[in-house]
Formats: structure tokens, sequence, C-alpha cells
């Protein structure tokens, strides 16, 4: 898709805001300028697999992008698949990448309850604190100095499990409690006092049940990480939306405010729009697809407290949306869910993105 047709198929798109900016509309813009110009970060998901053979990923990334996470590199399945055999191979060739183009790297993340080595549920029993302690101290060690702003906890919160304070019914709230959390900061912290230590959650974008009831579990967790005093800089959203999904941007808004409130600063840490639910044409799904990422870009970076935005991958032929089975479009086409196709070729969702960050308030 040329300029030509991007410009077009986008000029519908946004709702909540006036036509693109003349220096949003320059193609040869990049991202991570016109969020740079306004103290802003602009970064993406990359996984080692990909850079390895991929020359136009690669050049993209050095264009486009300020800052760079690994997709499974840093989590702790990749790194320590059998107890006491830590390897640290792929996450450096991750940093190693995002050094060679002089970009930041974030770390993710430190303790997930997903991606676990199946030894670590009977150590947590056997031994408690200590195997997170150990897991914890050494990676911010082997990091210590290359990487500032981690994910140290991911996805602590779910209401359906019915837990107090709708906490995840995890092996790690089993075996050690809901102070977990605040100890999984506090341990990060001794290990690096020089990191940016983020809580991350999904689920805190759209406006019905499940994400309400959410967005009231993780202000409930913030402030009780507060009165603990844990060491924890900002709240990482991740922004997996789903076009079709109610969104209103007041209670976004209301929302960012109440953590900003808090103290905490802001990360949109995983950003891609889901079009699984749309049936029509691809440029009519690309525009809906902007019209999204516009109402919630505008929203989130009107917040002060935000300090930039990841996608979650820079083209649809490396999104986790289309390489599972049970995410992927039945109609056998690609999820249109990242700013670039599949062919790194511009689409409407990138020139929301780069509307969105002209349009920002400076930091």
């Amino acid at each position: 898709m040329n300029r030509r047709h991007l410009l077009a198929a986008l000029s519908g798109a946004a709702v909540t805001a006036s036509p693109l900016h003349a220096e949003a509309q320059t193609v040869e813009r990049s991202l991570k300028g016109l969020a740079s110009a306004k103290g802003l970060v602009y970064g993406a998901a990359v996984a080692t697999w990909q850079t390895d053979r991929d020359a136009t990923l690669r050049r993209t990334f050095s264009r486009q992008c300020a800052a760079v996470v690994p997709e499974w590199e840093m989590k702790w399945g990749a790194i320590e698949g059998t107890r006491g055999q830590r390897t640290y191979t792929g996450a450096d060739r991750v940093v190693s990448f995002a050094s060679s183009f002089s970009l930041q790297t974030r770390g993710h993340a430190a303790i997930w309850h997903r991606n676990l080595p199946r030894w670590v549920e009977a150590a947590l029993k056997a031994e408690g604190e200590k195997i997170i302690i150990d897991h914890i101290r050494d990676l911010m060690a082997h990091y210590k100095g290359k990487i500032v702003s981690w994910d140290i906890v991911n996805e602590a919160i779910e209401p359906k499990d019915g837990q107090p304070d709708s906490l995840r019914n995890s092996v790690f709230l089993k075996y050690l409690g809901p102070d977990y959390i605040a100890r999984a900061f506090t341990i990060a912290a001794e290990a690096d006092p020089g990191i940016q230590a983020y809580y991350n959650e999904y689920g805190l974008y759209h406006n019905d049940a499940p994400d309400v009831a959410r967005r009231s579990a993780v202000l409930t967790l913030l402030e009780n990480l507060k009165r603990q005093g844990a060491p924890v800089h900002g709240l990482g959203i991740q922004g997996h939306l789903t076009v079709g999904r109610p969104f209103d941007p007041g209670t976004f808004a209301t929302f960012l405010r109440q953590v900003a409130g808090l103290g905490y600063k802001i990360l949109i840490t995983e950003l891609d729009i889901d079009d699984r639910r749309l049936t029509q044409t691809v440029s009519e799904r690309d525009r809906l697809v902007a019209e999204m990422a516009t109402q919630f870009l505008t929203i989130a970076l009107s917040e002060r407290a935000v300090e930039g935005v990841l996608t979650w991958g820079l083209s649809d032929r490396y999104s986790w949306l289309n390489s599972s089975t049970f995410q992927s479009r039945t109609d056998g086409t690609m999820n249109r869910c990242l700013p670039y196709d599949d062919k790194f070729e511009r689409k409407p969702f990138w020139f929301a993105l780069a509307d969105a960050f002209a349009r920002a308030p400076r930091r």
C-alpha cells in the first residue's frame, strides 16, 4: 500500500482528532523521532529468531525504534529450564542487537506465572522465597548497567480466580502469599538500585465487565504496594486491544489519572490491536484498527505520567496474533494488528501512532 492510499484509508479513522498533522504525514519522519520530540519513547518487541533472518526488520527497528523488549528470551523458562543451569544466550543477543543500533532494552519479565520451568513449583513449595530471591538477584546482576527499565511482576491479577484482592491464584500466591509482589520489587531494587521497576498488566482499557474488574483490582494492588513502601516506579499497561469491544475514553482517562495520582509513572508496554471480530475488507479493517489506536493513544498520551509506547512487534508478519492457532483469524487472512504489514509497508496504524505522538503534550 503506497502513502497516498495509506492516508486515504486513515482519513476517516480519527474520530477524536482532526486530520493528520503535516509532520506526521511525512513518511520520512520516524516514530522514535516524533515521540522523542515530546519527551516520549517509542519501541517494540522482538525475538532473536526474527532479527537473525530478516534484514528488513533489523533496518526498520534501527530507523523507527528507540527501545527494544524481548518477547520471550528473558522469561524464566527461557533462562533456567533446568535448575542451576542458567543461560542468558538468547537474552544477551537481544541486548546486543539493541546496542548495535544504540537502542534501549527493557527487561521482561522477572516474575510471571506462565513460561515457568517445571521445577519451580516444587522448589517454591519446599524452599519458599529463596527461589525468587535467587532468580531475581541473578537476573538483575547479569544486566546491571545494561537494562534500566524492568517488568518485575507481570499479570498478578485475575478477578475470576476468586482470591482476596483479586490476586491471581498462581504458584507464587499459593506458596509465598500475597506479599510476594512487594517482595519481588524489594529484591530487585536491592540487587540493582538503579532500575525503573514496573508492575505490568493486561485488560485495563476496555469498558466491559472483565476490564472494569481488573482496573479496580490493579488500583487496589498499586495502593497496597505504595502503603508497603515497595520500590515501584510505574505501571505497565499492555494495550492488547480488540476492535469491537467497548472503549470509553472518559473511563480510561479517569483510570490513568488515578494511577498517576498515586505517584506512579505509566508505560504502554505491549500495544497491538486484534481485528478478529471484523469481517470487512482489509482496507476497512485497517481504518477501524487505526480508529481504535487513535482513540486509545489520544487519551493515553494526554496523561503526562505516560512515558512512552511500545508495540508488541512492528510487523504483522511476526505478531503473536498471527502465529498462534487460537488467536488467528478464521478467514485465513492476517490480523492487521501492528504498524507495518507483512511486507513492511506502513499501514494506517503507523500514521495513527505518528499523529498521536505529534499531538501529545511535551513532557
